[in-house]
């Protein structure tokens, strides 16, 4: 049993290469989003309110990069947690699984935060956009919350 539970810790490659996939597939995706949108902008230049009907858009795209940003995140770091070590930027390196949800938490907190403008930016109806920001406004005090928690309690332990 031993030996099949230490030879386990392989299977995470299902993970490792299935979510660098979706990060490859991501990143290829919104660049083909942000070309196609750079292309309606110049040929909606000329329009009077062309910079409203294409910065929504733009931000969208900024949206999906972040999520290919996680999406790479979580790969290298299910790699590095049970397969090996990687040559990686310092802030990248990822020791346990409390470094891996500080670094997604983070990435997180960005992304609702870009969704948030992304909604802004159409403002459609302002109550729901409050209700939204409330509700955005929640869950990213929620995670700096845990992670200032957890950061306490590294250095309680030290």
């Amino acid at each position: 049993m031993r030996f099949f539970l230490e030879k386990g810790k392989y299977a995470v490659l299902l993970a490792v290469i299935s979510t660098f996939a979706a990060s490859i597939a991501t990143f290829i995706w919104a660049t083909i989003r942000m070309m196609h949108n750079v292309y309606d902008m110049f040929r909606a230049a000329s329009e009077a309110h062309f910079a409203v009907s294409v910065a929504p858009h733009m931000v969208a795209v900024i949206d999906s990069y972040i999520l290919a940003v996680i999406l790479y995140i979580f790969s290298i770091a299910m790699y590095e947690l049970f397969i090996g070590k990687l040559t990686l930027p310092e802030w990248l390196i990822i020791k346990d699984l409390d470094d891996l949800k500080k670094k997604l938490s983070s990435v997180i907190v960005l992304m609702l935060a870009v969704t948030f403008l992304e909604h802004l930016v159409k403002w459609e109806k302002p109550q729901d956009t409050l209700m939204f920001a409330v509700a955005i406004t929640v869950v990213i005090f929620g995670l700096i919350f845990y992670m200032k928690l957890k950061e306490k309690k590294g250095e309680d332990e030290k």
